[in-house]
């Protein structure tokens, strides 16, 4: 069981295909089972079972288990894994692909590319299809149980992408804890990179609960808090502008703000303005469209 929010494994254990590239340690398996699963009750659901790790956790655990994958026919994007599995988990675990930094249909399994293989997108249509195979999953978790998605990052021609904290941003459930797996025997520890470089070494497993609400009600909070956070970096902006003076009219903010709308592509972006000065906690009026910071 997890006993810290930081956790390692030197030794892989006894579970799963060492030779399936991008199996993870079963011991980690083991004890996000062992936390959030009930004293076992219910079933252990991995869609994405690669090399049968969770499989074989589930076996020595005495565990309930369904266990598919897209080697095997089933599609996260076009099936619905509660459907298949015949009934809602108590405990979902996922173990994506981390974008294309393993490349799975046409390499470890099967003769080509497989359209839906997380593996062999384009990262535009990776985040689509992550996201709608999270909702899948968290439909397929039964209310007021958990789901596990363990993510790395990684880095392309100098830039990082953070894709644990996407999981975290478009997962529909609550997140109720964050552990931190270190990394060994990864193939880029051999590797010699010029420059001053801050090598990946940790996952993340980022664990939801379940509520009664489906990923489609999400959607719509989602949303809401997607127009919120425009409305916060407007106010940040407009703020930031208000910062560079004593007072401004609203001329000489339309001005200083014009450069941020056009990236924004908001025809109204004046009415925006106008809008967020209304906030008298942030802003104060001095004279007839005239505005300075409050105090």
């Amino acid at each position: 069981m997890f006993n810290q929010s930081v956790v390692s494994y030197p030794d892989r254990g006894p579970y799963g295909k060492s030779s399936y590239r991008g199996n993870c340690s079963g011991r980690i398996v083991r004890d996000f089972v062992q936390t959030f699963m009930s004293n076992g009750d219910g079933l252990l659901i991995d869609p994405s079972e690669g090399g049968g790790t969770t499989r074989d956790v589930a076996q020595d655990l005495g565990v309930r288990y369904f266990g598919t994958d897209l080697s095997q026919g089933f599609n996260l994007l076009t099936d619905d894994l509660a459907e298949a599995a015949g009934e809602q988990a108590s405990a979902v675990w996922w173990h994506p692909p981390y974008w294309d930094m393993i490349a799975y249909s046409g390499k470890q399994w099967g003769n080509r590319a497989h359209p839906h293989d997380l593996s062999q997108m384009s990262l535009p249509d990776f985040v689509e299809a992550l996201e709608l195979a999270i909702m899948n999953i968290h439909d397929a978790t039964r209310p007021g149980g958990t789901y596990g998605i363990l993510m790395g990052n990684l880095r392309r021609q100098g830039r990082y992408y953070n894709l644990s904290s996407l999981v975290e941003r478009v997962a529909p459930g609550a997140l109720v804890d964050e552990i931190i797996k270190v990394q060994h025997n990864c193939r880029s520890d051999s590797r010699q990179y010029q420059g001053r470089l801050v090598r990946i070494a940790h996952e993340k497993l980022l664990v939801f609960r379940r509520d009664k609400a489906t990923s489609l009600m999400f959607i719509e909070t989602a949303a809401v808090r997607a127009d919120n956070m425009v409305m916060t970096t407007w106010r940040c902006a407009v703020r930031r502008v208000l910062q560079c003076g004593t007072t401004f009219d609203l001329q000489a903010i339309y001005v200083r703000i014009e450069p941020y709308a056009k990236q924004r592509a908001n025809r109204n972006w004046k009415a925006k303005v106008r809008q967020v000065l209304q906030n008298v906690d942030h802003f104060e009026r001095v004279d007839t469209g005239v505005y300075r910071l409050a105090s």
